[in-house]
C-alpha cells in the first residue's frame, strides 16, 4: 500500500517529465537551440527515472 505522501510525489514528478518533455518536442518543431531540447529532455527522463525509485523503493523493516 502506497501512502499520500508517495502517490503525490510519484504524480509531481510524472507531470514534471511530461512537460519537460513536452517542451523539448516544442523546442525541436520551433528549432530552438539543439542543447535545450536535450537538455529538457533529458531532464524528462531523469524525472521519470526518479518516479520510479519512488514507486520501487521500500522502507526497511527492522
Amino acid at each position: 500500500m502506497m501512502t499520500k505522501t508517495r502517490k503525490t510525489l510519484i504524480l509531481i514528478f510524472l507531470l514534471l517529465a511530461f512537460s519537460c518533455v513536452g517542451l523539448g518536442s516544442y523546442a525541436r518543431i520551433e528549432h530552438w537551440a539543439d542543447s535545450t531540447c536535450y537538455r529538457c529532455m533529458l531532464g524528462g527522463i531523469c524525472l521519470v527515472i526518479a518516479s520510479l525509485v519512488v514507486a520501487m523503493w521500500r522502507p526497511r523493516l527492522k
